[in-house]
């Protein structure tokens, strides 16, 4: 995947990786960032709290956003058919079960507008599902395709994987990217999208 690295938080980054770790303790992973205010940083621990109670529309409102009603999804079975590079290699090895896409976006009042893409991939065994992990958090290895955004009346946003994150539990990955189509929102917050869209719950 196209991103600036599948390392781990330094800052603030105990309590987050305990907060956010999946039954097998592996930490949901991100691109460094640029640490935030402590007032930002509460924010953003109050964002993912939500989250992970299942609370979404609290979610995005501790962080000033809301979520758009209308989003698409699509679950597949043949994952290498809607990815590139070394991820569609690695698929066409270790086949998925199946996999989940979403794609909708959030806003502010300011009018940034932000695509989130968040895909759910489900593996025979954990262990390949953490092999897979470890393949989409590395720097160019190519990524699954997100969905099209022209039913939401946007143009498809290439995704730069600048605002990245992953997580895992059992045998299903998660990863979910963020990218900014209007506004100009600070990379740490887009940063944090991710994080916060990582723990959506699968529905």
């Amino acid at each position: 995947m196209a991103k600036r690295g599948g390392v781990v938080l330094a800052a603030a980054a105990m309590a987050i990786i305990l907060a956010n770790a999946d039954e097998d303790g592996a930490e949901v992973t991100t691109p460094a960032a640029t640490p935030a205010s402590p007032a930002l940083t509460s924010q953003f621990t109050a964002s993912r709290d939500a989250m992970l109670r299942g609370q979404v529309a609290a979610a995005w409102a501790r962080l000033g956003m809301t979520a758009d009603p209308d989003s698409t999804r699509r679950r597949d079975t043949d994952c290498a058919a809607h990815s590139y590079g070394e991820v569609r290699a690695f698929f066409r090895r270790v086949p998925c079960q199946w996999m989940d896409r979403l794609l909708f976006t959030v806003h502010d009042k300011a009018g940034n507008t932000v695509v989130v893409a968040v895909a759910w991939v489900r593996f025979a065994t954990a262990g390949q599902a953490q092999q897979f992990r470890a393949l989409d958090d590395t720097w160019g290895t190519g990524q699954i395709h997100p969905l099209p955004a022209t039913p939401l009346g946007l143009p498809d946003t290439p995704l730069s994987g600048q605002h990245y994150a992953s997580r895992r539990t059992g045998p299903l990955t998660v990863v979910a990217e963020a990218e900014e189509t209007a506004g100009e929102l600070a990379d740490n917050f887009l940063d944090e999208l991710a994080r916060v869209a990582v723990l959506l719950p699968h529905k």
